[in-house]
């Protein structure tokens, strides 16, 4: 909230690990995180290597003694200093994430991750342990739970408007991949087998398919059968996955993810059906949210109206009619985490704030059903049950 902002008196002071100029998303967590002005980027350890890391903070002006090429030498450097970061986001392979998060915890430095939380169930849960164990805060930027109406669907499967769930379905489907790159050295992580396992497209897309089933459902998926498969020649990963879910509560679930959908330009989009409606969102359509029931005709919900919930009313930031799209979703993240931090250095509860965003929790149970998956897969498609924490 903005007079959060104004008590705190001025803007949280962040760090990147990784993000830099040869990053893919690095620039939209950076415009993420400037959209409220509720951060200054001060320090970074952007790219490893020192050229672009030289580039990159040039290019985002943090200041040359505050340009890191080794993350450990920032956390100690950083907490250090009486103008120290508070806040760091990671945005590395996966395979880095678990110990980059756990040292900036242990110096104090609240975390903001991207996900996959981790390349391993064992690391996820000694990072969620870390991550209770400390006085931080930290948040995983599954970024689709910012939108308004994914938050209305939240609200309204929770007030119970379409009944008891019955069945979900969540796909991410694109056909961005269907050429292998020949490169070994180009190649992002989510192709290289040694980051984060062949099924690398699981956690990449998969995991935002499965969050978004379990954010609005409130249900995690209890057991999964699976059908893997690589469709492009030269691929060392899987690039198409079919699975059945079972969610708790006997919830019937499906999904479909897919590098290669060939004329899919995203493809991010839920189904999910009780006993009284249904409710449906694709993500290239985000300012609307289907509602449908056996008696009366689909209606189509819109943010910034006034019979939408406070979590979307909050998650809306210009009037109906205008579209706000990914830049604003992704946003809220970073607002509502500030916030928290803001908060609790008010000495106020920093729960509320907190309430609506992915956490370590969230992140064990993605690696927890990836690494289900593929043993379902393996194992020719069998019923197999998915930890829970």
């Amino acid at each position: 909230m903005a007079d959060l902002l104004r008590r705190f008196g001025r803007r949280l002071r962040w760090a990147m690990v990784g993000g830099g100029t040869d990053s893919i998303i690095g620039e939209t967590h950076r415009f993420a995180a400037r959209l409220d002005g509720r951060y200054d980027l001060v320090a970074g350890c952007l790219p490893v290597d020192p050229e672009i890391a030289r580039e990159s903070a040039a290019l985002t002006l943090i200041a040359p003694e505050r340009v890191y090429t080794d993350y450990r030498d920032m956390a100690a450097a950083e907490a250090a200093r009486d103008n120290g970061v508070e806040v760091v986001t990671i945005c590395t392979p996966p395979d880095l994430h678990a110990p980059i998060a756990r040292l900036f915890l242990e110096h104090g430095i609240d975390v903001i991750c991207e996900k996959p939380m981790t390349a391993t169930a064992a690391e996820a849960r000694d990072l969620a342990q870390a991550v209770a164990a400390s006085d931080g805060l930290f948040v995983l930027t599954h970024c689709y739970t910012g939108y308004p109406m994914v938050r209305q669907a939240r609200a309204m499967v929770a007030a119970g408007e379409i009944g008891d769930v019955r069945l979900v379905e969540s796909d991410f489907v694109n056909g961005a991949f269907l050429i292998e790159e020949p490169d070994p050295a180009r190649k992002h992580w989510r192709f290289r087998p040694e980051v984060a396992g062949v099924g690398s497209m699981l956690g990449e897309i998969g995991s935002h398919a499965h969050n978004i089933a379990c954010f609005v459902t409130g249900r995690p998926v209890t057991e999964v059968s699976a059908s893997l498969k690589t469709y492009v020649q030269g691929r060392a990963t899987y690039d198409d996955a079919q699975l059945l879910w079972r969610l708790d509560g006997g919830i019937q679930g499906r999904c479909w993810q897919s590098f290669v959908a060939a004329g899919n330009e995203h493809g991010l989009a839920f189904r999910i059906y009780g006993t009284r409606g249904g409710l449906s969102w694709h993500q290239e359509d985000p300012e609307g949210l289907w509602h449908r029931t056996p008696d009366a005709a689909a209606r189509r919900l819109t943010r910034s109206r006034d019979d939408v919930s406070p979590a979307a009313e909050r998650a809306s930031r210009i009037r109906q009619g205008h579209p706000e799209g990914y830049f604003a979703a992704f946003a809220n993240l970073y607002r509502d985490f500030a916030d928290a931090l803001m908060a609790r250095a008010l000495g106020e509860d920093p729960a509320p704030h907190l309430a609506e965003l992915p956490t370590a929790a969230d992140g064990v149970a993605t690696i927890a059903l990836i690494e289900a998956t593929l043993a379902s897969h393996d194992a020719g498609g069998v019923w197999t049950p998915v930890p829970q924490a």
